[in-house]
C-alpha cells in the first residue's frame, strides 16, 4: 500500500480533532469533502465509522442550518431584494403548495442527487415552506445514509487508484483529480436540474 500523500498527512496532524474538524468541513462543503475523506480511507488515515457519523451529523447540521434561514429570512429577503436575483415572493408563494404536497419526494432526490443543481434553495424552501422539523430531518438523513456510502466509496476508488500507479504519476493522477471531480459534480448537478426542470 502506497503512503499517504505529504499533503493529506500534514492535514491530518491533528488526531484528536480531526472528525470534529471534518463534521463542520463538511456542513460547509459536503460532497467534495465526502469524496477527499473516502481517498484517506484508503490509506488508513481515518476510521470508517467516526469518519461516516461525523460527517452525517455535519451534513444534517447544515441541512438544519439552511432550514432555519428558508424559515425566518427567506420571504422577508425575496420581498426586498428578490428582483435582483429574478425570484420573487410571488414565485415562491407559487411554488410553497406544490413542494409541500410533494416535499418528502423533492426532498429525498435531492439529497441522493446533490440537489439537482439548487440544493441551497430546495433546502431554504423547506423552512419557508414549514415543513415540520423533525420530518425535514428524517427525509434528509436518509437520502445522507446513501449519498455519503456513494462519495465515500467514489473517493476511495480513487484512493485504490492512486496507490497503485508508479511515484512519477501520482502528481499528476491528484492534479486531474483536482480537475474532474468538481467538473464531474457540476455536471451532474446540472443534468439533474436540466431534467427536474423539463418535466
Amino acid at each position: 500500500m502506497s503512503t499517504l500523500p505529504a499533503f493529506a498527512a500534514y492535514a491530518l496532524e491533528f488526531p484528536t480533532y480531526k472528525y470534529l474538524l471534518i463534521g463542520i468541513g463538511v456542513a460547509i462543503e459536503g460532497p467534495m469533502l465526502m469524496i477527499a475523506c473516502g481517498f484517506l480511507l484508503t490509506f488508513g488515515a481515518l476510521d470508517f465509522f467516526p469518519l461516516y457519523i461525523s460527517i452525517l451529523v455535519g451534513d444534517l447540521v447544515g441541512d438544519a442550518a439552511w432550514y432555519g434561514v428558508g424559515r425566518y429570512f427567506l420571504d422577508p429577503f425575496l420581498e426586498r431584494f428578490g428582483r435582483y436575483f429574478g425570484v420573487s415572493k410571488e414565485l415562491l408563494n407559487q411554488v410553497k403548495p406544490l413542494f409541500k404536497k410533494f416535499h418528502t419526494r423533492i426532498l429525498f432526490l435531492s439529497k441522493i442527487t446533490l440537489g439537482f443543481g439548487a440544493s441551497i434553495a430546495t433546502l431554504m424552501t423547506a423552512g419557508a415552506t414549514h415543513i415540520p422539523l423533525k420530518k425535514y430531518l428524517a427525509i434528509n438523513f436518509l437520502g445522507e445514509i446513501l449519498l455519503v456510502l456513494a462519495l465515500l466509496g467514489l473517493g476511495y476508488s480513487f484512493g485504490a487508484t492512486y496507490a497503485q500507479l508508479a511515484e512519477e504519476l501520482k502528481y499528476y493522477f491528484l492534479i486531474g483529480l483536482v480537475i474532474i471531480v468538481p467538473t464531474l459534480i457540476i455536471s451532474i448537478t446540472r443534468y439533474f436540474k436540466h431534467k427536474l426542470l423539463k418535466v
